[in-house]
């Protein structure tokens, strides 16, 4: 009698969709990211907008998206290496997720793991390691299901070692962030070491679709958003200030506005007296011999005459404010490595036309200043 064959039940593979499209749309993003920051700098103005693309220099522009790229990469990669392998080990099935996991190589990771170091703020540094931990301890798995020591060391041994770590290296931290009831970055520095040890095994098969999922197409909108956010944001042009001295003989100003020469008082005479030079701020965006066109917080853009042109100044970018106060060894929370370690900048002193005020005149040799 034939020996019985013993029938073990077919995994069947989920149909891979055709997601080519999806490659396609990675180059038009960046462009898409381009076009929308100069109409938001041109406040929805047609004229201005292409103005604005016949001089603003595409390196400048690609230069902020790089510079967003710079934390936006690290976390699309390590969320992708960390979702998929997630999603197969829980539920032994493929999806999307584990096929652009498995698209992604070790050196790219290591690479993002390295960028990211340098460019998140500190605050995110804990929840970097958490993910890089998370996709070692998986890799591991799938990889040497049968190694149990392993397993062990990479999954268990060493995310507990690494988050005490953690935590005892950020403890003034915490307790900072605990003491002035900071919860958003008591949060981020504290709970990515205690949780590095959970995330390096599988999820029960029921709840792994959900988990997976849902993570997975939140990250797909929040990430585009938050990065066109804040190229929106960054600057584009250079800001500077210019004192203008007042128009002659009358005349209207190129951008169309009245003379303040031109006014007359109240007895319908013209004034006689010399109005003073007024300054302009603005972000510059070209200049030539004739002209120097500058386009105006306001969106409005003035072109202003070389002749009328008596100082020019480049004006630092208000900073954004710090949001807290935590430190780490006179380290802010809000601040990543390359900051950190860069060279502040020269002090100096606070020039008055990047405030509005054109530069007082000289006073004559031994007139006293006036008194306060």
């Amino acid at each position: 009698m034939a020996a019985e064959e013993v029938r073990r039940p077919l995994r069947v593979r989920a149909p891979q969709r055709n997601q080519e499209w999806l490659l396609t749309l990675l180059p038009a993003f960046p462009l898409i990211l381009l076009v929308m920051r100069l109409w938001y700098a041109s406040r929805q103005d047609t004229q201005t907008l292409l103005l604005l693309v016949q001089y603003v220099s595409p390196l400048g522009l690609l230069s902020t998206v790089l510079l967003t790229l710079v934390w936006v990469l690290p976390a699309v990669v390590l969320a992708a290496r960390v979702l998929g392998p997630l999603y197969r080990l829980s539920t032994g099935r493929p999806t999307w997720v584990t096929l652009a996991a498995d698209r992604m190589p070790d050196w790219v990771v290591a690479v993002v793991v390295g960028v990211g170091l340098l460019g998140w703020q500190l605050r995110f540094l804990p929840t970097l390691l958490m993910l890089t931990l998370a996709a070692g301890g998986l890799a591991v798995r799938e990889r040497r299901p049968l190694d149990r020591t392993r397993i062990r060391a990479i999954c268990l041994v060493l995310p507990v070692v690494a988050g005490v770590l953690g935590l005892f290296v950020l403890r003034t931290a915490i307790a900072q962030a605990l003491h002035q009831g900071d919860l958003s970055t008591l949060v981020l520095l504290a709970a990515p070491p205690a949780l590095a040890p959970l995330l390096t095994g599988p999820v029960p098969a029921r709840a792994a679709p959900l988990v997976v999922q849902s993570l997975s197409w939140a990250l797909a909108v929040l990430l585009p958003l938050v990065a066109g956010v804040v190229v929106l944001r960054s600057p584009i042009l250079p800001l500077t200030a210019v004192e203008l001295s007042p128009e002659p003989d009358g005349k209207a100003e190129p951008d169309g506005e009245a003379k303040p020469d031109g006014e007359t008082k109240p007895d319908g005479k013209m004034g006689l007296e010399k109005e003073p030079n007024r300054v302009v701020i603005g972000y510059l965006i070209t200049t030539d011999d004739k002209l120097v066109t500058i386009l105006e917080r306001s969106g409005a853009v003035r072109f202003v005459s070389n002749d009328r042109l008596v100082s020019r100044v480049l004006c630092p970018e208000p900073g954004a404010v710090p949001r807290t106060t935590v430190h780490l060894y006179e380290w802010n929370v809000e601040r990543s490595v390359l900051s950190w370690v860069a060279p502040e900048p020269m002090p100096a002193p606070p020039d008055s036309r990047c405030e509005g005020r054109p530069i007082p005149p000289p006073r004559p040799r031994g007139e006293t200043p006036p008194p306060d």
